[in-house]
Order: C-alpha cells, then sequence, then structure tokens
C-alpha cells in the first residue's frame, strides 16, 4: 500500500511538473560579441542601457529597483511616453529578472502586461562572447497575450541586434580610442 500511494505521489509529480513545462513562454537564445562583463554592464549601468535600449535610459540597479526607458527623443523619463520595469531579482553576470510596471500611453498590451514578467539568462560562451537567453513568462491563452507573445518575437531579436551594435562599437572604440565610432 505504502510503495503504491509513493508511486501514485511521483506520478503525480512528473505529470504536473510535465504540464508546467508546457506553459507559453517564449524563449530566445542570441549570441552577442562581447565578453560576460560588458554584456552585464549593457543591462545593469544606466551608459549601458543608453548604449543600446532607448536614447533616454536609467536604471536603479537593485532589488525593486526601477529600470526606465523612454524611445520617445523629445520626451523626457517619467512622462506618458516612459515604460517602467521593475526589478524582480537577479544573480550578478548570471541571470536578471524583470516586470514592467508602468506602460507608455497607447500601448495596446497592458492587460496581458501586468500578467508577464522576463528572465534573461547570461552565459559565458567564450572570453570574448556571451550568450544570452530571453525567457518571457506568464503568457496566456488570451487574444491579447497572444499578440503581445508574437509582438515580442521580433522585438527581441531587434532589441539584441541594437546590443550586439552597441558593444562591437564599444570594442571598436577600445582598440583606438582616437576614433570615435558614430560621431
Amino acid at each position: 500500500m505504502l510503495k503504491n500511494s509513493f508511486l501514485a505521489a511521483i506520478s503525480a509529480v512528473f505529470i504536473c511538473a510535465s504540464a508546467f513545462g508546457q506553459d507559453n513562454r517564449i524563449v530566445d537564445e542570441f549570441e552577442i560579441e562581447g565578453n560576460i562583463d560588458d554584456v552585464w554592464n549593457a543591462f545593469t549601468t544606466t551608459s549601458g542601457l543608453k548604449s543600446w535600449v532607448a536614447p533616454l535610459a536609467d536604471i536603479d540597479f537593485r532589488i525593486g529597483g526601477k529600470w526606465r526607458a523612454n524611445y520617445n527623443i523629445d520626451g523626457k523619463l517619467g512622462d506618458a511616453t516612459t515604460i517602467e520595469n521593475t526589478i524582480l531579482c537577479y544573480d550578478p553576470k548570471r541571470m536578471l529578472s524583470i516586470k514592467a510596471t508602468t506602460f507608455p500611453e497607447g500601448f495596446e498590451f497592458v492587460d496581458a502586461a501586468k500578467e508577464t514578467w522576463s528572465v534573461f539568462y547570461f552565459t559565458r560562451a567564450s572570453d570574448a562572447k556571451t550568450k544570452i537567453t530571453i525567457v518571457g513568462l506568464g503568457y496566456t491563452d488570451s487574444e491579447q497575450s497572444q499578440k503581445m507573445r508574437a509582438f515580442f518575437k521580433p522585438a527581441n531579436k531587434y532589441s539584441m541586434g541594437q546590443l550586439k551594435a552597441a558593444l562591437e562599437k564599444k570594442t571598436l572604440e577600445k582598440k583606438d580610442p582616437e576614433k570615435k565610432i558614430g560621431d
């Protein structure tokens, strides 16, 4: 009897774990030319965010701190066009998790976005490369959530392209400090 109960419990755990593994996540992986320190700094410092996220950005890097960005060059941080993310947790140079908590005016997925959060995993691929895995969680089967999911899939690719360009520029400037790229 005890053996059967044990087997039933183990089976239930396995079935539940399998069900949870089939959630509506977005998982994207990118390999970026940039060492883990440079990539981490690009995500966790104000100057780093400004180099690839948005022209107006800042971060209060701590649990509960804010990562703010405004894509409107004529705007200002904190105005109606600012997106604000809250830092949920982090493991230095390994993982960062954020949740959007204030949305820019006109953002069409507010209700769905309130249920989601993102986790960024950073893995050293080599001395000069970092693998970034972005996991978007909390998506549902609702129409708005599915539309937001479809929106963010290419947005993640675009953002990682911006990060790649910023880190390449930084590498070139380190090699030739006299030459400012793009100035």
